[in-house]
């Protein structure tokens, strides 16, 4: 069953549900006819959004999609509230009625499960990255507990950075007013060690030296898409030109990404699909796969170099813009900058200025 929005909303209107599954911002909502909000001028059904609180994701839409025949199921019998859906804005009431860290946790953890569903990615999230953060709150809570929750990792490193960002998120969650923003660190791209960005010519090579087909063709994808280790699992590519790959599911959802070098995809047969006999309930399980085959062959690069190495092509040899690059691989324009365009080579910089500059040569 595809899970996609269009596909979703597709699977609503043949059921005659009479609701739409909706994206706002990175978060997903329902719009349906609904009875006028508590309050509201309004005294006739009209046209409305249904604030979900769940991130756009393949869980979420999961959610939503099974939420969206609930309120359908409402409407049609006339029994839907909205009192289940109407916001609640979070106060110091939480923090004066629930002292303790251990119980403001758990409220914490219950919405952040209604939201992104019970899942093994989920789960595996909560477990390395908010009960991590959460590990140093104990007693009674207040703006100092956050605080020596906030300094209880090593500064300046991913691990500090991550727990500023949920314990900043557990303090609005419960209105404590706390800011642990100059606790967060410097880390950064910088502090990233320098990788090993293979040439083309290293790459078709090595991906030659590959003889199980379904292995060879995920480098190939990883290599001429520059997707995730996880994304190859999750993704279709079209047998016509531009030969774009859809990734349907991953760390950061669902994207296009287009093929850098495009004579690739024909040379390597990507769009026949061979993916490798793999299960896996977390995306880590299925990016580990990917790593111990690359490790237990001895491939002279690991998965993510294919992945900097598209990154930098896009740049450099096809000077596409950074913020293009950026939504074709999943990420921010800012990351692009931080993370793969300080690694391109010297030689590459010299290779540009001279292309650039060769009329006055």
């Amino acid at each position: 069953m595809k899970l996609t929005i269009n596909a979703i909303n597709e699977r609503l209107k043949s059921a005659k549900i009479g609701v739409k599954v909706e994206q706002r911002g990175d978060r997903l909502a329902l719009r349906a006819t609904l009875p006028p909000k508590p309050g509201s001028p309004k005294t006739k059904p009209h046209q409305q959004y249904l604030s979900l609180k769940i991130y756009a994701n393949p869980a979420g839409l999961r959610q939503a999609e099974a939420e969206a025949k609930v309120v359908g199921g409402l409407l049609a019998c006339d029994r839907f509230e909205w009192a289940k859906y109407l916001d609640e804005v979070p106060s110091r009431r939480d923090y004066l009625e629930f002292p303790n860290c251990e119980i403001l946790v758990e409220k914490f953890k219950s919405e952040y499960f209604r939201q992104r569903g019970d899942t093994p990615q989920s789960q595996l999230t909560w477990k390395n990255d908010y009960a991590s953060a959460f590990k140093y709150l104990a007693g009674d809570c207040s703006p100092d507990s956050f605080i020596a929750a906030a300094t209880a990792s090593p500064a300046n490193t991913r691990t500090r950075k991550r727990s500023v960002e949920k314990l900043q998120a557990l303090a609005l969650f419960v209105g404590i007013e706390v800011d642990l923003a100059p606790y967060k660190g410097n880390y950064g791209g910088r502090q990233l060690k320098p990788r090993f960005v293979p040439h083309d010519a290293t790459i078709e090579a090595v991906r030659s030296q590959i003889k199980n087909p379904a292995w060879q063709w995920v480098f190939g994808v990883m290599a001429c898409y520059g997707l995730r280790d996880h994304e190859v699992f999750f993704c279709e590519i079209s047998s016509t030109p531009p030969y774009t790959c859809r990734v349907l599911e991953g760390k950061t959802g669902e994207r296009i990404s287009f093929p850098l070098h495009p004579n690739w995809v024909t040379e390597w047969k990507l769009p026949a699909i061979q993916k490798p006999n793999c299960t896996g309930k977390t995306y880590r399980d299925y990016g580990q796969r990917v790593g111990q085959y690359f490790h237990r062959h001895k491939l002279c690069f690991t998965p993510y170099d294919l992945r900097h190495a598209y990154a930098i092509r896009g740049s450099v040899k096809y000077r596409i813009p950074v913020a293009t690059m950026a939504a074709w691989m999943g990420h921010k324009p800012g990351i692009h900058w931080a993370t793969y365009n300080r690694w391109i080579e010297d030689s590459v910089h010299q290779q540009v200025f001279l292309e650039a500059t060769k009329e006055f040569y």
